[in-house]
């Protein structure tokens, strides 16, 4: 039982220091100006962007057990 507990203090202590990154990084960005956030902005849409002639992903049909 003991290793059960010592998982949930890792895991606990990995997700503190997940909030305190995420924290970390949102006070960058709302101190940062439109400047300094355009550049990284563009480089985002490049990457999300479609490549020229791929065609439009398919999508999955809704699995069977849910038409019933």
């Amino acid at each position: 039982m003991q290793n059960y507990a010592q998982s949930d203090a890792e895991l606990a202590e990995i997700l503190e220091g997940k909030q305190r990154r995420r924290e970390q990084l949102i006070f960058a960005v709302n101190r940062a100006s439109p400047g300094e956030l355009q550049g990284p902005a563009e480089r985002l849409r490049e990457v999300m962007r479609k490549p020229p002639g791929e065609k439009s992903r398919q999508r999955l049909p809704r699995p069977k057990f849910l038409n019933e």
